[in-house]
């Protein structure tokens, strides 16, 4: 294989740091979950059973649930003004009341939007958990020993989730007309960024 072509296509891989959290709570809560650190994607499972038609004959496999895996687990480092921690908790309180009475899911179920970035800035995959609740707000440990940064891991349940891929086939025309709006946000987005932080 020639090199130059190898190297050109480590240079377009996937980068495991290149992603977007966005949380949307109940009551309009909402974050673009800037500080969170670390997420994964939940996997998808199609459980099976299995069938024999005859005594000695081969095993047949048969779909018969689906599993999305239930949980994910977000870590997220604290500023001075603990912003992300107060709106975890605050999702988490609308589960209950103060007499710890359960409320409808309806008053605490929220989504949860994981983007991978594109080396261009711009979503390149997405996947939305739907039906989430934090079950978890992780502890918050000190130490005299040492001025690292402070982090916290909240587990969130969720119901299912789905995905969509920006490269979806959608024709000739379709993928041309992606391919130039995709490169003209990524200039209008590096122009803005300049103008506001360069």
């Amino acid at each position: 294989m020639n090199i130059n072509r190898f190297i050109s296509q480590i240079d377009g891989m996937s980068r495991t740091n290149k992603f977007e959290v966005q949380l949307h709570g109940p009551s309009g809560l909402r974050s673009r979950g800037i500080r969170c650190t670390s997420v994964s994607i939940p996997p998808r499972t199609v459980g099976m059973i299995q069938h024999r038609y005859s005594s000695a004959g081969p095993v047949s496999n048969y779909a018969n649930e689906v599993d999305y895996g239930g949980t994910v687990d977000l870590t997220f480092v604290l500023d001075h003004t603990y912003e992300d921690r107060q709106m975890v908790e605050f999702w988490q309180s609308n589960v209950y009341d103060g007499a710890y009475n359960l409320n409808y899911p309806e008053q605490y179920h929220g989504e949860i939007v994981i983007k991978q970035l594109g080396l261009d800035g711009l979503p390149t995959y997405e996947v939305k958990l739907w039906q989430c609740f934090p079950t978890i707000v992780g502890p918050i440990s000190f130490s005299a020993e040492n001025g690292d940064i402070q982090t916290f891991v909240a587990s969130f349940a969720f119901r299912s989730w789905t995905s969509s891929f920006e490269n979806a086939p959608s024709g000739l025309l379709g993928g041309l007309f992606k391919k130039f709006s995709r490169k003209l946000s990524s200039k209008l987005n590096k122009k803005l960024s300049d103008k506001l932080f360069g």
